[in-house]
C-alpha cells in the first residue's frame, strides 16, 4: 500500500514538475535515456581509449577508467552538479559511471574529499553524492569519512596544470578503517591525475591493498 502511494505521489510530481534534460533543458519522461533527452544522450562524448593516448597514471593508482570525455553535452551538467547545487543530477550521473566499477572482493567506494572549509562554503561534496548513488546501484559499501583532506588550498579548477601537479600526498590523510580493502576512488573529472594520485597515496599509506580511480569524465590533453 505504501509503495503504491509513493508511486502515485511520484507520478503526480512528474506531471506538475516534468523532468528536464540536464543539458538542453527539454522536458522528458523520468527514466528517458538515462536522464537525458534522446538527442543529448546520442551525443554524449563516450571515451574510446583506442583513439586517444591514455592518461599517465599516478603510481599509487592500480587502474583508472572514465566513461566520457569532458565535453558537451556533458560539460554543463557536470559544472551545474559541482558548483550550482544541482544535486538532483547525482542519480543521473551515477548511472553513467556505474558500469565501470571494478568487480573485486572486499571493495569499498570512497569519494575524493573536500577540506572542511570548502565543504562549509559549498555545503555538499559532489563526489560523496556520486558515491552514495553508486553504492545504491551496486550494493557496494561506501566510506565517506576515512579519507580526509587535511590541508586547504586553492580550488583545483582555478589552478594551472603545473599547480595541480604540485599537489602532494600531505594534503590528504587516511585512517586505518580501509586497511586491506580494495578502494574505488570516485571523482567527477580526471585532468592531470594529481588529486587522484595524492588521494591514492594517502589510501595506500593507510593500508589500502589496491586503489582504482574512476571518474565520470576525462579531460583530453
Amino acid at each position: 500500500m505504501f509503495s503504491t502511494m509513493q508511486q502515485l505521489w511520484q507520478q503526480g510530481l512528474n506531471l506538475l514538475l516534468p523532468h528536464r534534460c540536464p543539458s538542453c533543458d527539454a522536458n522528458l519522461p523520468a527514466a528517458a535515456h538515462g536522464g537525458f533527452c534522446a538527442s543529448c544522450y546520442g551525443q554524449l562524448p563516450w571515451w574510446n581509449p583506442s583513439q586517444l593516448l591514455p592518461p599517465k597514471l599516478p603510481r599509487a593508482l592500480n587502474s583508472f577508467q572514465a566513461p566520457l570525455l569532458y565535453a558537451e553535452p556533458l560539460r554543463q551538467p557536470l559544472l551545474a552538479f559541482k558548483f550550482t547545487d544541482a544535486t538532483h543530477l547525482a542519480p543521473v550521473l551515477a548511472r553513467l559511471l556505474y558500469p565501470y566499477l571494478p568487480a573485486a572482493p572486499n571493495t569499498v567506494l570512497v569519494p575524493v574529499p573536500m577540506h572542511p572549509s570548502s565543504l562549509r562554503q559549498r555545503t555538499y561534496n559532489h563526489a560523496a553524492l556520486l558515491v552514495q548513488e553508486l553504492s545504491k546501484l551496486s550494493g557496494l559499501p561506501h566510506d565517506c569519512l576515512s579519507l580526509q583532506r587535511v590541508r586547504a588550498g586553492e580550488a583545483q579548477h582555478n589552478q594551472s596544470r603545473a599547480g595541480r601537479l604540485r599537489l602532494t600526498r600531505s594534503s590528504f590523510a587516511c585512517g586505518p578503517r580501509l586497511a586491506g580493502k580494495t578502494v574505488v576512488l570516485i571523482d567527477d573529472i580526471f585532468t592531470t591525475g594529481a588529486t587522484l594520485g595524492a588521494c591514492a597515496g594517502a589510501l595506500k599509506a593507510g593500508g589500502a591493498a589496491e586503489v582504482h580511480g574512476r571518474t565520470l569524465a576525462y579531460t583530453q590533453p
